[in-house]
């Protein structure tokens, strides 16, 4: 009986020792979920920041399509989707402004956590110059003329820089971006996901730098800029359509999927397509039929409705555009349009339109040329979450449709708490 005794006791023992050494542990440890100076690498915050870009995805590109009238959002849950977006004022302490905002800045606090670690490299810092200025472009994608805050230390007393001042620090990062990556090396001290397949090395990213400088220079009518921009990536410019960087998403934990996906066919849907899409387009328009369902019924709520459902994405785990070749040459066609060469700019379109079943233009001058730039970049980035800043930009929102009285195109305020 005391052998028996004496045996249990042995083999408890261990466990009792382990128990206490791990009792007295400390448990002050780095918490994974929020990196700080201190704890985080940089392929942490880099793997970070690309996955909040996706996290509040949603909500922003829902934002811009609903108030560009690609589309609806006709959602009976949340009657803000088809009310605040399509009559305003948004609230300025609600999801639907501050989401985005909130999303876009924990990506900034992760670029300037790298900019500012003694452990980067010229590459690390170049990356994250080019997010962090990606992110202030979606911000003013919303904002507009409210500008975004370009203060990153937290104090919300300084003032909320406006839009030119904004655009400033976005061409300002850029190009210290491009810098920094063309002293990079031949390859990145991280590893960066899919959706940066063909544009993962100092050299190929830098593709992704000089095309954002170019958006960002059409918007301003900064030709000579833009056009700089795009002689520097005209191999990735004269490439396919498709070929760009994209968010990823997938079933891993902690990831994210497309919340733009819905079944076609289903009963019910969320998000449908303006009814314009169709009405406006030409007949044969295979960026039409590849990319829209013309439903039997009609889907109606709140005073809208639609037949058309969305077919861009096969399923919830389908890439969504940051950029890719089209838009390059849809920009290239503004920058021709701009500098008065509508030769140029007919080119450029009839290719796309050629593509796409349609027949060519001609007698492309100073009174279509813009119109129908806007025609084909409607077309061709469908669902991208560019019509609005393109309206605006040509000063032409009052074109965008408005289906019920009191309906307006809104601007998002800043945040509340800002």
């Amino acid at each position: 009986m005391k052998i028996n005794k004496r045996k249990t006791i042995m083999r408890l023992l261990p466990m009792v020792l382990v128990l206490f050494w791990t009792g007295c542990e400390d448990l002050d440890f780095p918490d994974p979920n929020n990196p700080t100076d201190d704890t985080a690498t940089i392929q942490s915050l880099v793997t970070g920041a690309e996955a909040q870009l996706r996290s509040g995805y949603g909500v922003y590109i829902r934002d811009l399509l609903v108030v560009g009238r690609e589309a609806y959002y006709l959602e009976p849950a949340d009657p803000r989707y088809t009310g605040e977006l399509l009559r305003g004022p948004i609230d300025a302490g609600g999801f639907l402004c501050y989401t985005p905002w909130a999303a876009n800045y924990k990506v900034i606090k992760n670029c300037q956590t790298i900019i500012n670690s003694a452990d980067s490299d010229a590459g690390a810092i170049g990356f994250a110059q080019t997010i962090q200025a990606y992110c202030l472009m979606r911000i003013l994608n919303l904002t507009d003329t409210n500008g975004a805050r370009t203060n990153y230390d937290g104090v919300t007393e300084t003032p909320v820089a406006t839009k030119a001042e904004t655009l400033v620090e976005i061409e300002s990062l850029l190009d210290a971006g491009s810098t920094s990556l063309s002293s990079a090396g031949s390859a990145f001290s991280f590893s960066l996901s899919d959706g940066f397949s063909g544009f993962d090395t100092p050299q190929t990213f830098t593709h992704f730098n000089r095309g954002l400088r170019a958006r960002v220079a059409v918007l301003q009518d900064d030709w000579s800029a833009a056009q700089t921009a795009l002689t520097s990536i005209a191999d990735w410019m004269n490439a396919d359509a498709n070929v760009g960087v994209y968010h990823v998403f997938s079933s891993g934990a902690n990831d994210a999927d497309n919340q733009m996906y819905e079944a076609p066919d289903a009963a019910t849907l969320k998000l449908m397509v303006h009814p314009t899409f169709l009405t406006d387009a030409e007949e044969g328009d295979t960026r039409v039929s590849n990319n829209v369902l013309v439903r039997s019924d009609t889907i109606t709520y709140d005073g809208l409705e639609s037949y058309l459902a969305p077919t861009k994405y096969a399923d919830s785990y389908d890439s969504v555009p940051i950029m890719r070749s089209e838009e390059l040459k849809l920009l290239q066609a503004e920058v021709y349009v701009g500098n008065s060469d509508y030769s140029g700019a007919e080119g450029i379109l009839n290719t796309i339109r050629s593509a796409a079943g349609v027949a060519d233009y001609t007698g492309t001058d100073a009174s279509n040329a813009v119109d129908r730039v806007l025609h084909e970049k409607r077309y061709s980035l469908f669902l991208e979450g560019h019509r609005l800043a393109d309206m605006r930009h040509y000063d032409k929102t009052s074109e965008l449709p408005l289906d019920r009285e009191g309906d307006t195109v809104v601007t998002f305020p800043i945040p509340e708490g800002e």
